[in-house]
């Protein structure tokens, strides 16, 4: 009997959903822009060859990736109507050899890329249009990091057809996180796994008997498992006998 090969690998599901940060008017008599939305991304790392989310087709991992849609929704801030607002970006700060990216919605290379220690007094300052129309809004584009750590990056709203100032700078921490380590053993014909699910993610259990893209599937049972920061240990019964020669990962969301 082959004995079991095991991988440790992590990579992000279809996403289930994402964060919006809404751009507008700072009051409703402000010819100022503002935006309101979360301060604190968590990105998860998507393999090379896998999906990460059905509004970013042509994503090909690589990765940590995060959706986040700016958007002018308008439904907690005064509408800024005919600002045709834009989002710039002033600064990167990540660790040393690391890159915080934007990509468009059918890209499949960033759109653009600034390492860690960028700022706008270096000009060249990219940026991106913000959807319009509320929740008829195309859905779409991703922020990733090419190296794990906590990147902190500043963004400030600009009217592109004038008649509104800039926005107030907006900062938002992106946790580009680490995948759990599978560890595993063989004890007879069964397979033991164990891991730490993060709290706040779900996971499943995959398996696949020779690595190519489209052969894992998930364990029966092993789906949607809600992570507490505990560890969690697993006993796959007669998983050797079953899979002689198998490669296991975790798919975290």
């Amino acid at each position: 009997m082959k004995s079991i090969l095991p991988v440790f690998l992590c990579a992000a599901s279809v996403a289930f959903a994402h964060d919006h940060v809404e751009v507008g008017r700072a009051t409703a008599s402000s010819p100022q822009l503002a935006m309101l939305g979360p301060d604190v991304q968590v990105a998860t790392y998507v393999p090379c060859g896998e999906p990460f989310s059905g509004y970013v087709p042509l994503f090909p991992g690589g990765y940590h990736a995060v959706e986040l849609t700016f958007t002018s929704e308008a439904n907690a801030l005064s509408p800024a109507t005919g600002a045709n607002p834009r989002i710039e970006i002033l600064s990167v700060v990540g660790p040393s050899g690391g890159n915080f990216s934007f990509w468009e919605v059918n890209a499949n290379q960033p759109t653009w890329s600034r390492p860690s220690g960028w700022s706008s007094t270096q000009g060249s300052v990219p940026s991106f249009m913000v959807m319009v129309n509320g929740d008829n809004h195309v859905h779409g584009r991703c922020f990733t990091m090419d190296k794990p750590g906590t990147y902190t990056v500043t963004f400030r709203a600009v009217a592109t057809a004038g008649g509104f100032t800039p926005s107030a700078s907006k900062t938002v921490t992106f946790r580009a996180q680490q995948p759990p380590q599978l560890s595993i053993a063989k004890s007879g014909s069964n397979v033991l796994l164990s891991f730490t699910n993060r709290d706040g993610f779900a996971c499943d259990l995959q398996v696949s008997t020779n690595l190519t893209v489209g052969s894992w599937t998930n364990v029966p049972a092993r789906e949607f498992m809600i992570g507490t920061g505990a560890r969690t240990n697993l006993i796959l019964t007669n998983g050797a006998s079953t899979n002689p020669n198998a490669f296991y990962r975790l798919v975290e969301y």
